[in-house]
């Protein structure tokens, strides 16, 4: 069968089979224990052959519903993309939070865009929210040497124990991880960071200049980083869920028992990262 006959039928499929819109996956969400007043992050790529029948704003609107105004609903909203927070730091690219679009996908930016969403005001890893503690939760990011650590907003996701999903993305994607990399540093026998902060300045979503410094992950933590025994493990745990909704998977975990069992892991000689031997490039 020729490519373009395979593509076409490949397409129809999903189409007859395996559409869904924006409630499925709210039930979908709502099935695996989500529920109103939660916190939600979500991770999510835009593909084309996902079987998804309606818009971006569905998606965002159907999400804000589940969890309601007296929860959160967030995304991440990265400036940059395929690069290390040092090499973005470091190509002196301006920061600005009111106009940089979010490199964390469609949905991200679509988002970054809805009315009565809060982008908190870190210049490496700001987070939107959606919801009556939006504006708390964004509060003094800037304040956080390390983003995703002590005082930051990431480090509330744990104090809520929010959920992390992510829709047609590997768990590659979730920036939670740094947390809980963060909490397990001493264990490591290499830096996890690099000695010194970068310094660099930065205009929030209103307006207002900081300048600030941020830590950044080291060279050989990330080359040496390798989450797929402690995926193996969150997945034995029952921790990190897997489910279909049409033709697209979402992942789903909370993020104290993902702790929980990096934590355990540790205890028991395991690692997010490789200690002993070469390091690979990822």
């Amino acid at each position: 069968m020729p490519r373009d006959a395979r593509e076409w039928l490949k397409d129809q499929i999903v189409r007859r089979f395996l559409c869904w819109d924006a409630a499925a996956l709210a039930s979908r969400l709502a099935a695996c224990g989500v529920r109103r007043g939660d916190w939600l992050m979500l991770h999510a790529s835009w593909q084309p052959r996902s079987g998804f029948t309606g818009k971006p704003r569905d998606l965002v609107a159907a999400l804000a519903g589940l969890v309601g105004r007296e929860g959160l609903l967030i995304m991440p909203s990265l400036p940059y993309h395929n690069q290390s927070t040092a090499a973005f730091l470091r190509s002196g690219r301006p920061v600005d939070l009111r106009r940089i679009p979010s490199s964390m996908g469609l949905l991200s930016e679509v988002f970054r865009r809805t009315p009565g969403v809060v982008r908190s005001p870190s210049p490496t890893h700001p987070l939107l929210a959606l919801g009556d503690a939006a504006a708390e939760f964004a509060a003094g990011h800037e304040a956080a040497e390390v983003p995703f650590g002590a005082g930051s907003p990431f480090a509330r996701l744990l104090d809520h124990d929010a959920w992390i999903a992510g829709l047609d993305v590997g768990f590659g994607s979730f920036t939670f991880t740094h947390t809980i990399e963060d909490r397990i540093a001493g264990s490591l026998p290499f830096p996890l960071y690099e000695v010194e902060p970068l310094p660099v300045e930065f205009t929030d979503a209103a307006g207002h200049r900081h300048t600030t410094a941020v830590r950044v992950i080291g060279e050989e933590a990330n080359a040496r980083r390798d989450e797929r025994p402690f995926i193996a493990r969150l997945q034995r745990a029952g921790v990190l869920k897997s489910v279909r909704v049409g033709n697209s998977r979402v992942l789903l975990a909370r993020c104290a028992a993902m702790l929980r069992c990096a934590e355990e892991m540790v205890r028991e000689g395991g690692h997010l990262f490789r200690v002993d031997g070469e390091t690979k490039s990822r």
